[in-house]
């Protein structure tokens, strides 16, 4: 395993956190006169970070949000992950299985939440400190930059790393870095058409369950 570097998105990949993102998120766009589903949210937003989501809403609705928006949908989404959030199923059996020790974390959620997430799920101990959050480069996904900085700092060149994503934004993201890329759906809403689309923008496999994961990594190996 020590040729490729494996590195993991965290939202709706390694925890089932979309959904309760998306509650917070429509609760804040409400406050501000916005009226939004939680299903339009996470169709036009999942993936992208939420100062994307506001400065974009904020455009077509003609709205302004106060400078510490940020901060507090991060501290109430911390309160509910603390009470509601959970690993999505399969992950702790599939870092075992894989074998790998040496994992890591991108995200375009900030750093503290990651961290947060994952002591909270219990997944700390796969992970440790190896997390890069789009506060740690110039440019968010779906822009490669998030993925080439992780990569460097766990000391690998961006072509020799597998990224698990299940977003088009990430996919995206990873596929330009020059990753090779693995599509998860099992948090999605809807799986089969989701998968098309994660294939259509360089993802190599699509896969629902997380039990999948560990062949998938290894037929990548055995083929390169």
């Amino acid at each position: 395993m020590a040729s490729h570097h494996i590195i993991f998105d965290c939202d709706g990949v390694l925890v089932d956190s979309e959904p309760l993102s998306m509650k917070v998120d429509v609760e804040i766009l409400s406050e501000h006169g916005v009226a939004m589903s939680e299903e339009e949210a996470h169709t036009r937003f999942v993936g992208k970070t939420f100062a994307a989501m506001i400065d974009e809403v904020a455009r077509e609705y003609g709205v302004s949000f106060p400078a510490d928006t940020s901060s507090h949908k991060d501290l109430r989404l911390l309160e509910l992950y603390e009470r509601e959030l959970q690993v999505v199923p399969g992950v702790p059996e599939a870092l075992r299985d894989i074998g790998h020790h040496h994992y890591s974390v991108a995200s375009n959620s900030p750093a503290q939440r990651v961290e947060a997430a994952l002591r909270i799920t219990g997944l700390t101990p796969f992970f440790g400190n190896r997390i890069t959050s789009f506060e740690h480069v110039a440019r968010p996904k779906p822009e490669p930059d998030v993925f080439i900085e992780a990569a460097r700092r766990a000391g690998y060149h961006a072509e020799n790393c597998i990224v698990i994503e299940d977003s088009v934004t990430g996919v995206t993201a990873a596929h330009a870095a020059g990753c090779q890329v693995l599509g998860f759906t099992g948090t999605h809403p809807q799986q089969e058409q989701q998968a098309m689309k994660l294939l259509g923008v360089g993802a190599r496999f699509a896969f629902s369950r997380m039990e999948a994961l560990p062949n998938l990594v290894r037929s990548i190996l055995h083929a390169d």
